[in-house]
C-alpha cells in the first residue's frame, strides 16, 4: 500500500510504502514520467492553437528547427516556416498550453544545434526538452490526486529511478534507520 503523507516545500511528495518513507522529488518524477512516454509511444496530446504564434529566431535557430519540422511534429509540435528567420507555431503539447511557446522553440532549437548526430540523440535530446518544460514545477501546489499518482507510478516502475538529467527521483528512509536515529534501536 502506497500512502501519501504529504508534501514538503511544495516540491518533495512524501509517501510511505512497508517499511520505507520515501521522498520524492516531483518534477524530476513527472520529467521522466513523460520523457519515457515520448520516447515509447510518440504518441502525445496536442492543441492546435486558435491564434498561431510567430517566434523570430536567430538564423541558426531557425536553421535547425526548419531542418527538423518531422521530428518537432513528433514532439507534439507543427511548425511552419514564415521566412526571414521566423517560424508560426501552429501547435504545442497539451501540457505547454499557456507556456512560453518562444522561448520552449529557441531551447529546442538549441538542442537540435548541440546534437547534430544521430537522429535517435537528436529525438532523445528534443524529448527532454518537451518533458522538462511540460513537467510538474518544483515549488507549485500539486493536488492529493496528482501526488498519489505520480507517488504509485514512481514506486510501482522499475524505470523511473532517475529524471532525464540523471538525478535521481526518489530518496529511501527505512523505518530501519529512522530507529536508529531516534535511538529506539542499536
Amino acid at each position: 500500500v502506497i500512502t501519501v503523507i504529504g508534501q514538503a516545500f511544495d516540491t518533495y511528495i512524501i509517501v510511505q510504502m512497508n517499511d520505507s518513507i520515501f521522498m520524492i522529488d516531483k518534477h524530476a518524477a513527472h520529467e521522466r514520467i513523460l520523457f519515457n512516454k515520448l520516447k515509447n509511444d510518440h504518441k502525445i496530446e496536442v492543441q492546435a492553437l486558435l491564434t498561431p504564434i510567430t517566434v523570430n529566431l536567430q538564423k541558426d535557430e531557425y536553421n535547425a528547427i526548419i531542418e527538423n519540422t518531422d521530428l518537432l511534429l513528433r514532439a507534439g509540435f507543427e511548425v511552419d516556416d514564415f521566412g526571414a528567420s521566423a517560424v508560426v507555431v501552429r501547435a504545442v503539447p497539451v501540457t505547454l498550453v499557456g507556456e512560453d511557446i518562444s522561448s520552449i522553440l529557441s531551447e529546442m532549437a538549441e538542442s537540435l544545434m548541440k546534437t547534430k548526430t544521430v537522429q535517435l540523440e537528436r529525438e532523445e535530446s528534443l524529448f527532454h526538452t518537451v518533458a522538462c518544460k511540460a513537467a510538474i514545477k518544483a515549488g507549485s501546489k500539486t493536488t492529493a490526486l496528482e501526488m498519489q499518482s505520480l507517488a504509485e507510478k514512481v514506486l510501482l516502475s522499475k524505470d523511473i529511478l532517475y529524471c532525464p538529467h540523471g538525478r535521481p527521483v526518489a530518496y529511501e528512509i527505512k523505518k530501519r534507520e529512522l530507529e536508529k536515529q531516534f535511538g529506539r534501536i542499536q
